[in-house]
């Protein structure tokens, strides 16, 4: 069998969501497509802006939905990602388009996933580089409301989990605790 590099990669990546998703309490996949999946539809259930009142309050959602479809080209060219519910984000465009600026084959799909909930929570944007021009100009104007949500999206690894030495924790005869 010849060495696929792409469908390990592929294999990692849904190895490494799997992980994330068991961590975090905000990151759910929904549906995938493929073996190794090729297509994800991910939900975030964190605090974003839907859309914004006449008078420049934010509307606020917790339900949110994007695609990604990991073309042949993929890990060497940017996944594709298209948002399926309302967002107002300077970085991604009504129509559901979305920038997370440079792509490099080294990141992974997991830490794409953080960065695309970091979008939703506010915790990163740019409105400098907009796809959505009144989304930039009111994040410009209302930088103080930000993050929307300042929850971790990633969540606890079992390592993080594990404390060496003495602490307050009852541990084993080698010193480990489990918090």
């Amino acid at each position: 069998m010849a060495f696929d590099i792409r469908e390990t990669r592929l294999r990692n990546d849904y190895k490494n969501i799997r992980e994330l998703v068991n961590r975090s309490e905000f990151i759910r996949v929904l549906s995938t497509e493929g073996d190794p999946p090729e297509k994800y539809l991910i939900q975030f259930t964190c605090r974003g802006v839907e859309n914004i009142k006449t008078s420049g309050e934010p509307i606020y959602r917790q339900d949110h939905k994007v695609s990604i479809y990991l073309h042949a080209e993929y890990p060497l060219k940017q996944p594709q990602l298209k948002w399926m519910t309302p967002i107002f984000h300077p970085n991604i465009h009504i129509t559901g388009a979305v920038c997370i600026g440079a792509w490099w084959a080294a990141k992974t799909l997991d830490e794409l996933l953080l960065t695309l909930g970091e979008m939703v929570q506010y915790k990163n944007y740019d409105p400098r580089d907009p796809m959505n021009s009144k989304a930039a100009s009111w994040a410009l104007r209302n930088k103080g409301l930000f993050p929307v949500d300042k929850r971790s999206l990633k969540g606890q690894s079992l390592e993080e989990l594990i404390v060496l030495g003495n602490t307050e924790a009852e541990g084993d005869d080698f010193g480990i605790n489990i918090l």
